[in-house]
């Protein structure tokens, strides 16, 4: 289950559709924060201790050896529009609950092949 939150100001999203189309490739229980810059340095400070910005922050809040994911993704509402971009970063955060990492070449390289194909996916339900 996916549970959509704006907390930036004006996005002109739709947050129920959104969170149709992503309710569908997202499995367990995760929350979706849309926030802006600020809330996302201030997180950034306090949990990784990198005092800037950034695009997407997750926190995984599932128990050791829990079958689906969750957490909570935040993600920089500056980023919308485009679509595609904010999807990016959903499910990019998404894949990190899931275990993905982008440590090595060869793990960026398949979290960025898994990312663009649920990006299509989520594309085709949101459109």
């Amino acid at each position: 289950m996916v549970r959509m939150i704006i907390l930036a100001g004006e996005t002109g999203l739709d947050s129920s559709r959104l969170g149709e189309a992503l309710d569908s490739l997202m499995e367990g229980n995760i929350e979706v924060v849309i926030t802006d810059p600020g809330h996302m340095k201030a997180l950034n400070s306090r949990f990784r201790h990198v005092d800037r910005p950034t695009d997407v922050l997750t926190f995984d809040l599932a128990d050791e050896g829990d079958a689906d994911p969750e957490g909570t993704i935040f993600v920089d509402g500056r980023l919308h529009p485009p679509i595609e971009e904010l999807l990016e970063r959903i499910l990019h955060g998404y894949l990190h609950l899931r275990g993905y990492s982008h440590d090595t070449h060869e793990d960026s390289v398949a979290m960025a092949a898994e990312v663009d194909a649920l990006v299509k996916k989520a594309l085709e339900k949101y459109r």
